[in-house]
């Protein structure tokens, strides 16, 4: 276990299944205020005391959002900005490829054209031309006579290309929220919580958020008539947030609380072509976190993983229907290409995985045909499944670019920042990072951050699955599940509720699904045969190959409303299950 880690489990498995880790209960003593013992508990576990627990359950948009002055270069980004409106020169927005960055981008050219600005966008090409500020752009900018230029989710690490930008007369405002260096591009101003000694107080802010403060500063200050309006950009806010994994606590929080409703009555056209194109917004539930994070980030994010962002970028900022409805059938064609090619990658990874890494502390694995614009997915992958760090490379004629993502507490930019003298480049954050590295330095490199991650943990961990507490059969109903939705939006620091519930009886059980990959179950209580409730496990059924009717199980799962028909009823979507020897 982690050195320092003060949240305890017990664990429960068997050798042939993966650990179930359990949360031990926090709570001592008699709370002051109680909602429901179950919440109560999930409450404490996430940290919420009682006097956090209003701003937690009802976020409010007025009181809980920073003032953005408090970033110590906001003050001179916004008058650098309004400078440049007055003057009319033309500011240059440099983008990223991915849904943060698209979206960062669309807030800020919309915000800055609604008051009067004139507005060029630069996205880059994720395959050819990487992360961070590149020369390219700025020889771009030039041509356009662009006089200040703002890069968006990226930047903080864009050194040389900073000084490049600086030497053509353009001032560079960089708004990021990656790692930062200690040394600092010599930029006119730079918007990030993560920099040494920024004196804004939450640090784990979105690109998009950071964008967003940067409205919210140049509107209070220069149009405070026209603040009302920022709200309609929650609807962007939202999805680049939820796209990038920040933990959804603070600000995070109240930004994509207000943002969900937003994007359920969405002006923005593409987003609803999305949607219909997709048809993954049908019920009555409307749009949540967890829609945005499994359905619609992930089209934004296809175009700049198959082709180019510019694509997702022009369909969020297009007004004509038949026009936003052709881009969005492209997207979603995009989006099929690259499942499948990530379900093939992700198949020969796992393979290399378990023949040859399976008892590292940090999974590397680098290929010669991996496509780069899902290394990144499949390293997440990777990684949730085995549950340790993990950075997927695709090899060049020299060089090997990577994507890492974070797993068991391991904060992957400080594992590179331990063996960077083995790297050509780096950067991102806790969870997702990216690198470059030499070939002749890559074996030594996988060497190094493999010891460094194995002496944080002091232990190779074994596969896990966490849950937050046991509770009986009994406990799942109705009101339990409108009680945990207030728990909303899910997310990264805040995840959706994982139960233990142990003897249940199998009542019936069948395979279902077009392949057969799924499984249902009916789980009756042992003590009264007449409480039985639906359950469902998704590609699961291996898992059930000796498990027949009347036999006893253990199961871990998440509790959700399943709607039929017009019926409402309850349903648990298992994540794992445990024979135990015995029968009815």
């Amino acid at each position: 276990m982690k050195r320092g880690q003060n949240v305890l489990f017990s664990f429960y498995g068997t050798m042939d299944a993966m650990q179930w880790k359990i949360k031990t209960p926090t709570i001592q003593g008699d709370k002051k205020v109680s909602i429901h013992p179950i919440i109560d508990q999930l409450l404490s576990q996430r940290g919420i005391s009682d006097d956090m627990m209003e701003s937690f359950l009802v976020p409010n948009y007025d009181k809980d959002l920073h003032d953005p002055f408090l970033f110590r270069d906001m003050e001179r980004t916004v008058a650098r900005i309004h400078e440049a409106i007055l003057k009319k020169e033309t500011i240059g927005i440099f983008g990223d490829h991915d849904a943060d960055g698209v979206s960062s981008a669309v807030l800020l050219a919309e915000g800055l054209e609604a008051l009067g600005a004139s507005v060029t966008v630069y996205i880059p090409d994720k395959i050819t031309e990487g992360h961070g500020i590149n020369i390219e752009a700025i020889d771009q900018f030039v041509t356009e006579d662009v006089r200040v230029m703002i890069s968006v989710d990226c930047g903080t690490s864009s050194y040389d290309a900073v000084h490049y930008a600086t030497q053509k007369d353009i001032d560079v405002i960089i708004t990021d929220h990656h790692h930062a260096p200690e040394t600092l591009p010599q930029a006119y101003a730079i918007i990030n919580p993560k920099i040494k000694n920024e004196t804004y107080p939450f640090t784990e802010l979105s690109g998009t958020s950071v964008a967003f403060k940067v409205l919210q500063a140049l509107y209070m200050r220069h149009a405070p008539d026209q603040q009302a309006q920022l709200k309609w950009f929650l609807d962007v806010v939202c999805v680049g947030t939820i796209a990038d994994c920040v933990p959804l606590i603070g600000e995070n929080r109240t930004l994509v609380s207000y943002g969900l409703m937003v994007l359920n009555k969405t002006r923005r056209v593409g987003y609803k072509e999305i949607c219909a194109v997709g048809q993954f917004c049908k019920n009555a539930e409307g749009i949540r976190a967890e829609t945005v994070a499994f359905h619609l980030a992930p089209r934004i994010n296809a175009a700049g993983r198959m082709v180019h962002a510019k694509h997702a970028y022009d369909l969020l900022r297009e007004t004509d229907v038949a026009k936003a409805r052709d881009k969005a059938i492209f997207i979603e064609e995009l989006n099929e290409k690259r499942k499948h090619i990530t379900d093939k990658i992700t198949r020969r990874v796992e393979k290399i995985v378990e023949q040859e890494q399976y008892g590292r502390s940090f999974i590397i694995v680098a290929g010669d045909d991996y496509p780069v614009g899902i290394i990144g997915i499949v390293a997440g992958r990777i990684a949730e499944k085995y549950r340790k760090p993990t950075g997927i490379f695709t090899r060049f004629d020299t060089e090997s670019r990577g994507s890492f993502r974070s797993a068991n507490g391991v904060h992957v930019v400080d594992a590179l920042h331990a063996c960077e003298k083995h790297i050509m480049k780096f950067g991102g954050h806790e969870k997702a990072a990216g690198a470059t590295v030499r070939h002749e330095d890559f074996d030594l490199f996988s060497q190094k951050i493999d010891e460094h991650v194995a002496n944080i943990l002091e232990e190779v961990p074994e596969p896990y699955i966490s849950a937050d507490m046991e509770i009986s059969l009994n406990d799942v109903t109705l009101e339990l599940i409108d009680l945990i939705t207030a728990l909303e939006p899910f997310g990264e620091g805040n995840a959706e509720p994982v139960f233990v519930i142990r003897s249940v009886v199998v009542a019936d059980v069948r395979v279902v699904g077009s392949t057969g990959a799924h499984v249902k179950m009916v789980c009756a209580d042992p003590h009264d045969a007449r409480l039985r409730i639906d359950a469902i496990g998704f590609f699961m059924k291996e898992k059930f190959q000796n498990i027949i009717q009347n036999d006893h199980v253990d199961i871990i799962a998440r509790i959700q409303k399943n709607e039929w028909n017009g019926r409402v009823s309850v349903q648990l979507q298992m994540l794992d299950i445990l024979k135990i020897d015995q029968k009815i």
